[in-house]
């Protein structure tokens, strides 16, 4: 009788336990992007003007889904700007042909164990803590998020901040890449009137949704848009660039690349662009006008 007890009590422990840390998470759920650099990409819709904000190999943007809590464990994911490739928006990992592919970054926290002041350790966030530790915290009342890297001889004590700017997912898009949510939303989500490079109108409701897919003119129609933050090293860029893919997981598909201009009133222009000489230096700037996206 005692063993059935005790059995009863523990398993009603956890599974209050579980209650309690799945609505902690719930309330913390969203999609979070450093303060600093949420403050200047705000202002600018611009990697280019962004670039000194926020260090570019730290963790700039997070995920926080309760469905990605398995036995008391969270998964968490992670951008972060300086990074040549563009990654799946999945959790963890997708297998595609055999291969696995994973998302941009993820770590993970173990939510049975807490430190007297608050703060959830880490595992290991490539770079930020590397052969080091981190720890998360938040505050359920004022729903803030603190990421904690102590000093050590390799490593500068640092804080980073972030900013909720969206507390639900879609059904069809459970598990975005921060970083590309919340750049696409600035800087590309919305409808438009197209217009070629001499104001020909190729379409009068050309659609990038807040997952990239692109929809109402045949040459894109069910791409992928993505805005590029990769500024940092390479040859020097004087304008802004985004990629159309047809699919980042097949070699075989098809892809442009823009350079990107928008106004305030929203509307967009594309450019190609070209090798330049500015000030004896070799950079990418702007060539022809290819496309004209006009707000609707």
């Amino acid at each position: 009788m005692k063993k059935i007890i005790t059995y009863i009590l523990i398993v009603t422990s956890f599974h209050c336990f579980g209650q309690k840390v799945h609505q902690d998470i719930k309330t913390i759920e969203g999609i979070w992007i450093a303060e600093d650099y949420y403050k200047s990409f705000e202002k600018s819709n611009s990697a280019i003007e962004s670039k000194n904000s926020f260090y570019h190999s730290d963790p700039v943007a997070l995920r926080i889904n309760s469905d990605e809590m398995k036995n008391g464990i969270l998964n968490i994911g992670y951008s972060v700007l300086h990074d040549h490739m563009l990654h799946p928006e999945v959790s963890e990992f997708l297998v595609k042909q055999k291969d696995t592919i994973p998302e941009q970054g993820n770590f993970k926290i173990d939510l049975s164990q807490k430190d007297s002041i608050g703060y959830f350790k880490t595992s290991e966030i490539y770079y930020f803590n590397y052969e080091w530790i981190s720890y998360m915290k938040w505050n359920t009342s004022d729903t803030t998020i603190t990421l904690y890297r102590p000093k050590n001889e390799k490593h500068e004590e640092k804080y980073i901040r972030y900013t909720r700017i969206e507390s639900s997912f879609k059904k069809n898009y459970q598990f975005p890449n921060p970083l590309y949510y919340y750049t696409r939303l600035k800087a590309l989500v919305g409808s438009y009137i197209l217009k070629d490079s001499v104001g020909n109108v190729l379409s009068n409701d050309l659609r990038i949704k807040q997952n990239g897919i692109i929809s109402g003119y045949h040459k894109f129609q069910g791409f992928t848009a993505y805005f590029s933050t990769d500024i940092y090293c390479g040859p020097p860029v004087t304008n802004d660039f985004i990629l159309f893919y047809e699919d980042i997981l097949n070699d075989e598909s098809k892809g442009f690349g823009f350079a990107f201009k928008k106004s305030d009133n929203g509307n967009i222009s594309l450019y190609k662009r070209e090798w330049k000489t500015v000030d004896g230096r070799e950079v990418l700037g702007l060539s022809n006008l290819k496309y004209e996206l006009i707000k609707n």
